[in-house]
């Protein structure tokens, strides 16, 4: 029997597109199912994404054709703590040239991924349409739609949120802990004039935590209700809650919705053929920003595997899990330090930011830090989107690379035959790059981790 697809994607938010678009790039065929119709179908009930750091951007850059990027990207230039006056303690700028992160436009986002779908090819979405059951037969994977079709596939991703339709068919729990602490998020737009640069702003107030984002247009806040809070009640409250930061009759709110923080992770993210990626794999606080980001590390790593490697696909979780767990941790630790409401252990953060700002080379030491190439669990390295020289002709990493393996030697061609077999089968690209170090060959997977070895069939 034929499948459908070579894999079903359930779920079209950002880690479920970016996973379609992936695949799709490499000439997978792919089925996505998304409950909503288009990426314009109201207002989202959750919490959205605000800030993406500069690894996911690099994700992102990976698909050709991706438009839009002014629209729904703003480069954060500053980051700031605030204490309770709303007078900077500490403000961190990132020096011009410097990779940092972005104000995200999540809906903005979406629509430009939908969009880069529906000229693939080979990538299908089915808009309108929830799953509502699964079986799994050999190697193949048959997903039942709402109104009753189906379709068969090699495998099937579930990127559709922290309440997974998919994990609970698979029967994996999602361990960990909710904040008692619900907070309430006020999505704004203004025409009134403002500050030119994007600016991210933890608020170090004991009375009422909280988290603020502003860029051209556009205001965002958070903030933590108090013990006893009426949720409904502090939403008719928004007016009152923006008055010291801006004039609410200039405001056009898009959203006041109250959400709870969750720090929880499915117990297994692959069963059989069926695995979880992004919130349906796991979720964390926002205090660090990383919980879209870590979606998008998932389907990194996720998208090579399956076209190139699907018998060493439990390489995904092995390689994820720990990475997302010490991305929680981090998160968790921000959160108490940031948002605690603790006084004395406030004021404590204020003095820090105090001292902290007489050290010199902040600024620069905070850039390098958000730029550090990463490591997994097993200390493999990420290689930086670095300048190279290629045929006398001058480009980046990424640029080169696109969404492909890179083999890049300095010197003489290392290679054993079967190796470079198997990276041209899967279109790598071969590049002799000027002054690479050591004059060694170095095979660079698609997601621009160092590849350890090559998987060989």
């Amino acid at each position: 029997m034929s499948a459908d697809a070579d894999v079903v994607i359930a779920g079209c938010g950002p880690v479920g597109a970016v996973l379609a678009a992936l695949l799709g790039d490499r000439g997978v065929r792919v089925d996505v199912v998304d409950p909503a119709p288009d990426a314009r179908s109201g207002s989202h009930p959750h919490p959205r994404a605000a800030v993406l750091d500069w690894h996911a951007q690099r994700i992102l850059r990976r698909i050709a054709g991706l438009d839009g990027w002014d629209e729904w990207a703003t480069p954060l230039r500053r980051s700031q703590l605030l204490g309770p006056d709303r007078r900077p303690r500490v403000t961190l700028r990132l020096p011009a040239g410097v990779p940092g992160g972005v104000m995200l436009d999540q809906p903005r986002l979406e629509r430009a991924l939908r969009e880069r779908l529906a000229r693939m090819p080979t990538v299908r979405l089915h808009a309108g349409r929830s799953v509502t059951a699964l079986d799994q037969s050999g190697d193949l994977v048959t997903v039942t739609l709402d109104d009753g079709s189906a379709l068969t596939a090699s495998w099937l991703v579930g990127c559709d949120g922290a309440s997974s339709t998919v994990r609970g068919l698979i029967g994996a729990s999602y361990d960990g802990v909710s904040y008692p602490e619900p907070w309430l998020v006020v999505d704004a737009r203004t025409d009134e004039p403002g500050d030119d640069e994007a600016t991210f702003s933890y608020v170090l107030d004991a009375t009422r935590p909280m988290v603020t984002f502003a860029r051209p247009g556009v205001r965002r806040w958070e903030w933590m209700l108090l013990p006893g809070e009426d949720p409904a009640g502090l939403v008719t409250r928004v007016d009152e809650l923006v008055t010291p930061w801006v004039d609410p009759a200039t405001l056009r709110v898009e959203r006041a919705t109250v959400f709870t923080f969750h720090a929880r992770s499915a117990s297994a993210w692959r069963r059989g053929r069926v695995l979880l990626a992004g919130d349906a794999a796991h979720s964390m606080p926002p205090f660090t920003a990383q919980g879209l980001a870590s979606g998008l590390r998932d389907v990194a790593t996720l998208s090579w595997l399956l076209v190139d490697t699907p018998d060493g696909v439990d390489r995904y979780e092995r390689e994820r899990r720990p990475a997302v767990a010490a991305a929680t941790r981090t998160a968790l630790r921000a959160g108490r330090v940031m948002l605690g409401r603790n006084r004395l252990a406030a004021a404590a953060v204020r003095g820090f930011a105090r001292t902290a700002r007489l050290l010199p080379g902040l600024d620069a030491r905070a850039a390098r830090a958000a730029a550090a190439p990463e490591r997994l669990p097993d200390g493999t390295r990420q290689l930086p989107d670095a300048p190279l020289v290629v045929d006398g002709r001058r480009t980046t990493l990424d640029a080169l690379l696109g969404n492909r393996w890179g083999v890049l030697r300095g010197g003489t061609d290392t290679l054993d035959p079967a190796t470079r077999a198997w990276l041209t089968a899967r279109g790598a690209v071969f590049a002799e790059v000027d002054g690479w170090p050591g004059g060694h060959t170095t095979i660079v997977r698609p997601d621009r981790f160092v590849a350890a070895a090559v998987p060989l069939p």
